[in-house]
């Protein structure tokens, strides 16, 4: 094929329209075949997070193996909860309720007596702080029906400031914001040398998003100098309990309410005391053969009952009134279901006052004296 053959074959278009539409049809269905598979993926991938989520939903399970609550006699002041994660994968814990009322913020403990920590401050939870129960693991958490009060506090260094006519910017370590979030707080700047509390207006400024101090220079009216250090404390006030707190021999219902929005519920009753008060006698011989009466007491609570678990100790209190504004103190937490108080002569012994504390398997408290009151005998 040579000379004007050639070029009538390269100007010959018609069979390049059906190549043309051939190839944009297999680039279509080619595309069309990814774009499905991709969505066949992607719906595969969800379906799969969806199942995984719901089965983390399934197997979350957490257990209230222990509760001390701790109050002034009359009403509750807080209250410990341990915590155990029965389940493979950690738990998240968004929110805790006690008889229908909600913790905003609570704190968990490190250790036996020491709390969390974060960021150089003790760690504060709610439910945009979630505390994290540990796979297989417990925390203890500390319930405070009062509000939450964190402080701290550190020195200001002004060795850096040498030119006192100048402004000073210094960066604060302990700011809480880092640790807390945009939380109100208060602070009060003193002189290190003797504590006396500084005018802030017209001395010095405070830029929490910078987490920063500035003391202003004498040549821009600030009074405050380079020759002492500085101290800067921080008061931070959480609300703790959105309620009444409890009374301390009232039953309390826990509810734990998770991030995966799962409640475990479990009802806590204070075990019942029942006291009662035997006069026994004996006779006691000499050693000229006489036999001399002696009376004493019998304490027994063996009728006390416990409605959710069983009793696991018995402490008694037994003490006398002489009358004169003094108390006389005969035994205090004498331990056992059925005691005999020592040094007592019921027949002779006026005034003398009997209170019974029992706590059951679950860590509750009940006071004779706060469920039916103390016994007495004239």
């Amino acid at each position: 094929m040579v000379g004007n053959d050639m070029k009538a074959f390269l100007r010959d278009t018609r069979g390049v329209t059906v190549i043309f539409g051939t190839l944009l049809l297999i680039l279509i269905t080619i595309i069309a075949a990814s774009s499905v598979a991709f969505m066949i993926s992607t719906a595969q991938k969800q379906a799969m997070d969806l199942e995984s989520h719901k089965t983390s939903v399934e197997n979350e399970n957490l257990k209230i193996v222990y509760i001390m609550p701790t109050g002034d006699g009359s009403t509750l002041e807080s209250i410990d909860l341990k915590i155990l994660n029965l389940n493979i994968e950690d738990s998240y814990i968004s929110s805790i309720s006690v008889n229908g009322g909600y913790f905003l913020h609570f704190k968990a403990y490190e250790s036996s007596d020491v709390f969390d920590t974060y960021r150089n401050y003790p760690a504060v939870y709610s439910a945009n702080h979630r505390l994290k129960i540990p796979a297989t693991k417990s925390k203890t958490v500390h319930l405070n029906f009062s509000d939450i009060t964190v402080e701290g506090t550190e020195t200001i260094d002004t060795s850096a400031w040498t030119n006192n006519s100048i402004d000073f910017t210094y960066s604060l370590e302990k700011h809480p914001w880092p640790a807390y979030g945009e939380v109100t707080y208060d602070y009060y700047v003193n002189y290190l040398s003797n504590g006396t509390e500084c005018i802030e207006t017209g001395n010095f400024s405070i830029d929490d998003d910078e987490r920063q101090i500035t003391f202003f220079g004498s040549d821009f009216g600030g009074n405050l100098t380079n020759t002492t250090d500085y101290n800067i404390s921080y008061t931070i006030d959480f609300t703790s309990y959105a309620g009444m707190a409890p009374y301390g021999n009232e039953a309390l219902k826990v509810e734990i309410i998770t991030s995966y929005i799962n409640v475990f519920k479990e009802l806590f009753t204070p075990p019942m005391p029942v006291a009662e008060v035997q006069f026994k006698v004996e006779y006691l011989q000499d050693g000229n053969g006489t036999q001399t009466p002696h009376s004493y007491l019998i304490l027994d609570a063996s009728d006390s009952t416990d409605a959710d678990g069983f009793i696991t100790s018995y402490k008694w209190a037994v003490w006398k009134d002489s009358g004169n504004g003094t108390v006389i103190l005969y035994d205090y937490n004498l331990p056992g279901m059925v005691v005999r108080p020592m040094n007592i002569d019921p027949y002779l012994d006026q005034n003398v006052t009997i209170d019974l504390l029992l706590t059951d398997d679950d860590g509750m408290v009940s006071r004779l004296s706060q469920v039916s009151g103390n016994l007495t005998i004239l």
